[in-house]
């Protein structure tokens, strides 16, 4: 026999008795993985987002010498009952506020109008009336300094803020 038959012969018993070898041992199973595909918010989350978003407007605007709530100020108000509805602990301050035309006792009294005019909203849509406390600062801080309609504009406005 030659060499070359021999070493051959050597590969081939080498090469089988490896394969043997190998497909003798057991190999850890892997368990499949589970890909969890972002899912769409469902229809709750959504309003609950939504809701969230809209109560960080915390100002209701006003018409001159008018404590009627605008239209336009509903979903605002819908937001903040709905975020008080879900934490009874809550309480929130409404402050009423006036421009700087009309006396002072006048002012205040619009003020306060203002801001009841505000609770009343949210206790149309369900906030209990132990989570409301109104204050009437009537012209005394405005936010817009100024003596034109633009300022004035933002200064007659319910503004609602959060305690603790």
């Amino acid at each position: 026999m030659s060499i070359s038959k021999f070493m051959k012969g050597l590969t081939v018993a080498c090469s089988i008795m490896f394969l043997f070898a190998c497909g003798g041992q057991e190999q850890e199973a892997v368990e499949p993985v589970d890909v969890v595909e972002p899912s769409e918010p469902s229809a709750e989350e959504l309003y609950h987002q939504q809701m969230i978003a809209l109560a960080e407007t915390r100002v209701v605007y006003f018409d001159l010498d008018d404590d009627t709530v605008k239209s336009d100020a509903a979903a605002v108000l819908e937001a903040h009952a709905y975020v008080l509805r879900q934490d009874a602990n809550l309480v929130v301050t409404i402050e009423g506020h006036c421009d700087e035309r009309g006396t002072p006792a006048y002012n205040l009294a619009l003020g306060e109008r203002r801001a009841n005019a505000v609770a009343q909203a949210l206790m149309l849509n369900g906030v209990s009336s132990s989570q409301i406390k109104t204050v009437s600062y009537g012209e005394e801080q405005p936010a817009a300094e100024g003596h034109d309609e633009s300022a004035w504009s933002m200064n007659r406005r319910g503004v609602i803020n959060y305690e603790g």
